[in-house]
């Protein structure tokens, strides 16, 4: 996931007393039925994953128990706090209910590995210590890849796959805020507190939905994506809309952090926004788009570091993937015509990534014996550098290797002796594992020292 580094555990959910939250969660349940908030097959169904999974976790031990324990005491913790309203128990028992049945006897699976179940479409990721979660945002991709099979009329085309996975969404859907549905996480991320929402998963989602209403001719699924464009009108914690760095406005990726601009995810958000708009036709769609583009273009020459991208605004670079990512959001407004600048900083990454780096020899071309020489340089990319330094019968009198940001960097040799000596620097670059190499050299005249 697109984000900052995960939190441990919140003090919420690892002080869910396993009494008081019981007593919580049945309470919520009654209340909610008697309310009729939710039919009574639905309390049924719910109360009996809740009372089996307690079961479960009594036999289970170590890691495994680790695991389904942080799930059910995150839907007490949702009771306790009064936050397990009726729309959200469709998502928080169903987490529960997966996790149930996963950890007794299924493969331990590896820290980001994604996981789906017989009869359903939806993708749950595994983050350690936090069990299974649903993750939207990967389901709403998984939607994205099984329509452009479909429309490209390729062999791995399955619309009642496409169907079932944006029906099962739909129905995991949280009427989060006022007049408007998000798709949640239920996990601490961050320093997010559950549940909060991403606005990049919320857009693609919307963007999901409305390719699905026009390959399918489903006019519900427009209809769904419509009742979540409300999260983009709505400040955090609830919603995304938020004042960019820029001064515009800009929708965040996470609902709890309102002051982390990320390049990615914010260009994806308008991504799926301008394509819902274009294929529904849908004002709203394209005035909340409007609203944005001019700080995503305002934002985009922040994200360059000279010979990489930043993964958020004045924030630490993007790895490879996140720098990828964000090239191919760039290169995506970039064909849909939305502005130059798209289309000169997609241009622009690439190149971080595909360019061999450039190195240069400074100087000095002359030099004292026993006196130090600063072997100065100049690379354009962070890279490996090696200077080397020879005398004229080829004997190395000098050899170094060290790392070096983009920019002016130098080696300090002392010489022992009066010659002409030949110095190399070589770089490697470091960011794309490709490995790319560039040299140059020159001669350094040693004279005798004085006196």
């Amino acid at each position: 996931m697109s984000g900052p580094a995960r939190a441990g555990v919140s003090g919420v959910v690892a002080r869910a007393s396993t009494k008081r939250g019981r007593r919580a969660v049945y309470r919520t349940l009654r209340r909610e039925l008697r309310r009729k908030h939710i039919r009574k097959s639905q309390y049924r169904r719910w109360r009996a994953t809740y009372v089996r999974s307690i079961r479960t976790l009594r036999r289970l031990r170590g890691a495994r128990a680790t695991q389904l324990r942080y799930v059910l005491t995150s839907v007490e913790s949702l009771a306790l706090r009064k936050r397990l309203i009726a729309s959200r128990m469709p998502v928080a028992f169903l987490n529960l209910e997966r996790n149930r049945q996963y950890w007794p006897r299924l493969p331990y699976p590896a820290v980001g590995d994604q996981v789906s179940f017989r009869g359903s479409e939806i993708l749950f990721q595994y983050f350690a210590g936090e069990g299974l979660q649903l993750h939207p945002l990967s389901t709403f991709k998984k939607a994205n890849h099984l329509h452009g099979f479909c429309e490209r009329k390729e062999p791995d085309c399955d619309e009642a796959a496409l169907r079932r996975i944006l029906d099962e969404m739909t129905a995991l859907a949280v009427k989060r805020g006022r007049g408007f549905i998000a798709w949640e996480y239920l996990f601490y991320f961050g320093g997010g507190t559950p549940p909060w929402m991403s606005g990049m998963a919320q857009a693609t989602g919307i963007q999901a939905l409305g390719r699905a209403s026009q390959l399918l001719n489903e006019p519900k699924y427009a209809e769904t994506a419509r009742r979540a464009l409300g999260a983009f009108t709505t400040a955090p914690p609830t919603g995304v809309r938020t004042t960019g760095p820029r001064g515009g406005v800009a929708y965040l990726q996470y609902s709890f952090a309102p002051r982390l601009y990320i390049f990615n995810a914010f260009l994806q958000t308008l991504i799926g926004l301008y394509d819902f708009s274009n294929l529904t036709g849908d004002a709203r769609a394209r005035a909340l788009y409007a609203d944005a583009i001019d700080e995503g273009r305002a934002e985009v020459p922040y994200s360059d570091v000279g010979d990489w991208s930043l993964y958020n605004y004045r924030g630490h670079e993007s790895n490879s993937d996140y720098h990828e990512l964000l090239r191919e959001f760039l290169e995506s407004l970039c064909s849909r015509r939305q502005g130059a600048v798209f289309c000169e900083y997609a241009k622009k990454y690439r190149g971080y990534q595909v360019d061999p780096p450039t190195i240069l020899y400074e100087g000095p071309a002359t030099g004292t014996e026993d006196e130090p020489v600063a072997l100065r340089f100049n690379v354009d990319k962070l890279s490996a550098v090696q200077v080397t330094v020879t005398r004229p019968d080829g004997r190395v009198v000098f050899d170094r290797v060290a790392t070096f940001r983009r920019g002016t960097g130098a080696f300090t040799w002392t010489p022992k002796g009066p010659s002409t000596f030949t110095v190399r620097v070589a770089a490697k670059e470091l960011r794309t594992g490709l490995g790319k190499r560039d040299s140059d050299s020159a001669d350094v005249v040693v004279a005798n020292r004085p006196g």
